[in-house]
C-alpha cells in the first residue's frame, strides 16, 4: 500500500511540475533547466522523450537506496535529460539519485551538493 501511494504522490508531483508547479533547486546546483523554466512546447518534448514513467524511476532510485521519497522530477540537468529522484535514508541522510527517462538506468553525476 505505502508503496503504490509513493508511486501515486510522485505522480501527482510530475502531472503538477508539466502544468507549471515550481520545483525547488538545492543552492549551487548549476545547468539545472527545470519544468518551470521552460516552454510548453519544450515541455511536451521532454514528455515525447521519455520512455521510463517517474514510477518506474522512483523504483529504481528506491531498489538502489531504500528510504523515503521526498521529491521526483524531470530536469534538463548539465543538457541531459533526467529524472532526479531525492531520498531520505533511515540514517537521515538526503540522497539524490538520478534515472535515465529513456533506459531507467541509474546515472552518476558525481557529488552533486
Amino acid at each position: 500500500m505505502m508503496r503504490m501511494l509513493r508511486s501515486l504522490a510522485a505522480t501527482v508531483i510530475l502531472i503538477a511540475g508539466l502544468s507549471g508547479q515550481s520545483w525547488l533547486v538545492l543552492a549551487g546546483e548549476k545547468d539545472v533547466k527545470e519544468l518551470e523554466e521552460v516552454s510548453d512546447a519544450e515541455k511536451i518534448k521532454w514528455a515525447r522523450a521519455t520512455k521510463v514513467s517517474v514510477t518506474d524511476a522512483i523504483k529504481t532510485a528506491t531498489a538502489h537506496t531504500p528510504g523515503q521519497v521526498i521529491e521526483a522530477a524531470l530536469h534538463s540537468i548539465e543538457g541531459r535529460l533526467l529524472f532526479e529522484v531525492e531520498v531520505v535514508t533511515k540514517d537521515g541522510k538526503v540522497v539524490e539519485l538520478y534515472v535515465d527517462p529513456q533506459t531507467g538506468k541509474l546515472v552518476e553525476l558525481g557529488d552533486r551538493k
